[in-house]
């Protein structure tokens, strides 16, 4: 009976100090991560490269927040980080099969220039699967001020391609005016 009744004490005992002490306090949320949207015409037989992930070996500029951007970030590239005629991003360098191709662009323009010269030309570039001595450029296309109708809203740009072998290719956006560019991503496609 006596150890009936210290147990009894103990228990009374843990519950006072446990009510003294009050609910146990929670943990801190951690801070809300940033969640990638996916382009809202995102198809499965898609790729999207985010212009942000691409590295400095891939890419020249600065990766910048950006909250009209797909995953609120952008390559950001101001007169002075590029020359004209300099690339601002390429690659990813990776194999694709034989078919009808889409690639796509989304950028923006912070200032539209007064003038309709070129600011960027896009191109797809690569070679041969196993032919690396022969770096060909299937497609490409001046993009002026005028295919940017406001300033400082993205806009999509497409070129379409068809390959008879499997090829290894790249995406490149090349600076051809001193103007800011945003890149918020490119993306290869099979045509349907």
């Amino acid at each position: 009976m006596r150890y009936v009744a210290v147990a009894i004490a103990i228990i009374v005992a843990a519950f006072a100090l446990a009510c003294r002490k009050g609910a146990p306090e929670k943990e801190p949320l951690p801070p809300p991560k940033i969640v990638k949207k996916i382009p809202s015409e995102a198809s499965p037989l898609r790729k999207t490269y985010e212009a942000e992930e691409l590295g400095k070996d891939m890419s020249n500029g600065a990766v910048t927040a950006d909250p009209a951007a797909s995953n609120q970030m952008a390559l950001y590239v101001k007169p002075g980080d590029v020359k004209p005629g300099e690339y601002i991003a390429w690659g990813p360098y990776e194999e694709i099969a034989p078919g009808t191709y889409i690639a796509r662009w989304r950028m923006k323009l912070a200032k539209l220039p007064t003038d309709a010269k070129p600011v960027l030309s896009l191109d797809i570039s690569g070679h041969a699967k196993g032919d690396d001595k022969n770096y060909v450029t299937l497609v490409s296309k001046s993009v002026s001020v005028r295919d940017f109708p406001e300033a400082n809203k993205y806009y999509t740009y497409d070129l379409m391609f068809d390959v008879k072998q499997p090829f290894v290719f790249e995406l490149r956006t090349q600076y051809l005016q001193n103007v800011e560019v945003y890149i918020d991503w490119s993306s290869l496609e099979l045509a349907q």
